[in-house]
């Protein structure tokens, strides 16, 4: 018994040679991945902050009484410093943007004396200028609450940018690695402003609501 010869279905076939091999922003898949780190680490901090403003409704002054105010030496110093890194990252997006080895090393070694500056500083607040051990009363616990949920933004990046100044100074340098600059640029951004709002919360607003 003869078989009928199945036919075969045409498939459509994509030339993919064309498209690049690295490319930068929205249309490289880790950009996606560092933007949705950025929401859950947006969103931990919102929580926190939410809570730190819930509990200003249980006490008739806050900090309370004979608690005394957080320092604003450091912490200002902190913003400070975190504000003039600004330049220095956007100016290591654009080298890396040209594919510049030299540049890229030279702005990652900066941002990591940055970053190191930023997690030293922060461990100075919060063994100085909170004034407050945790464990004090809920105004402590919410002032250390806040400063370590935003550590480990410092202290994570710290990591990130450490290894990628390695990466360009000592190992192979791909294409792909500039790229990886450019996203880590956007955290550091993203970090950096993201403390803006709760440097006032923790530094100002106790002595606004005095």
């Amino acid at each position: 018994m003869k078989r009928t010869p199945t036919k075969r279905m045409a498939r459509s076939v994509i030339d993919l040679r064309p498209l690049p091999d690295v490319v930068f922003g929205s249309r490289d898949i880790m950009w996606w991945g560092t933007l949705g780190f950025m929401v859950i680490e947006g969103f931990t901090l919102v929580l926190c902050a939410a809570a730190y403003v819930y509990l200003t409704q249980n006490y008739s002054t806050w900090p309370p009484e004979h608690t005394p105010l957080p320092s604003l030496g450091w912490p200002t110093v902190q913003v400070i410093v975190m504000l003039a890194s600004l330049p220095v990252v956007w100016w290591t997006a654009r080298a890396a943007h040209r594919y510049d080895l030299g540049k890229v090393r030279i702005g990652l070694v900066v941002a990591t004396l940055f970053n190191a500056a930023f997690v030293g500083i922060r461990l100075v607040e919060l063994l100085v200028s909170l004034n407050v051990k945790w464990d004090t009363n809920a105004y402590a616990s919410a002032q250390w609450l806040l400063l370590c949920m935003h550590g480990t933004l410092l202290a994570v990046e710290l990591v990130e940018v450490g290894g990628m100044m390695l990466i360009f100074w000592i190992a192979p340098v791909e294409d792909k690695h500039f790229s990886d600059v450019s996203d880590m640029v956007m955290y550091w951004v993203f970090m950096t402003l993201a403390w803006m709002p709760l440097y006032l919360l923790c530094f100002w607003v106790p002595r606004w609501l005095q």
